[in-house]
């Protein structure tokens, strides 16, 4: 009996010390449960249409993760390089809507959040597509980014980006790419 107890004791430690120490090293290992992109892999977030997504960015490089963690494609997807967080939501307005009132609405939202400030000197911004809305700074206490606001009247587009600032000065061109590449696809 007493040799069985010492066996049963083994397995148990064993498993301990795989889900205590090796699950982390699985996670690191994994980058937190992202998928690392490819450059120029598409990514579709909204709610599906015909199987397809209708908000879409292009990853410009391979530093760009997929974050499982906060991402939900019906809704937003979070691209992370480093500590430079890209989220790209699909926005559905009640009604027709413009990107100065999706602008308004971003920036309520992002001050509900605490710290975060939307500044409300909005630029005109074009795609690489041809679609146009507004872009301008955003920051919070440690970090820096943008935001973007882009609709096609029923579906509409918002991509903040921010990171601490030495990050996003790094990864800035890329951040301009990623939001170039946007594309929102007709509505219905």
């Amino acid at each position: 009996m007493g040799r069985v107890d010492r066996w049963g004791t083994g397995v148990a430690a064993a498993v301990l010390a795989v889900l205590g120490g090796g699950l982390p090293l699985l996670d690191s290992a994994l980058g937190r449960g992202g998928r690392p992109l490819a450059p120029g892999a598409i990514v579709a977030v909204g709610t599906e249409r015909g199987g397809d997504r209708p908000v879409r960015v292009a990853a410009p490089s391979a530093r760009w993760v997929l974050s499982a963690e906060r991402s939900s494609l019906a809704t937003n997807a979070a691209l992370l390089s480093g500590d430079v967080v890209v989220n790209v939501a699909a926005v559905l307005p009640l009604g027709t809507s413009d990107a100065r009132d999706l602008w308004h609405g971003l920036g309520r939202i992002v001050a509900a959040g605490g710290g975060t400030r939307l500044h409300a000197d909005p630029a005109a911004f074009t795609t690489a597509g041809g679609l146009t809305g507004l872009t301008g700074r955003l920051t919070a206490p440690g970090r820096v980014g943008m935001a973007g606001v882009f609709t096609t009247g029923a579906v509409g587009a918002t991509v903040t980006a921010a990171g601490p600032p030495d990050a996003f000065r790094a990864l800035a061109g890329e951040i301009e790419a990623i939001v170039r590449s946007l594309t929102i696809a007709a509505g219905p």
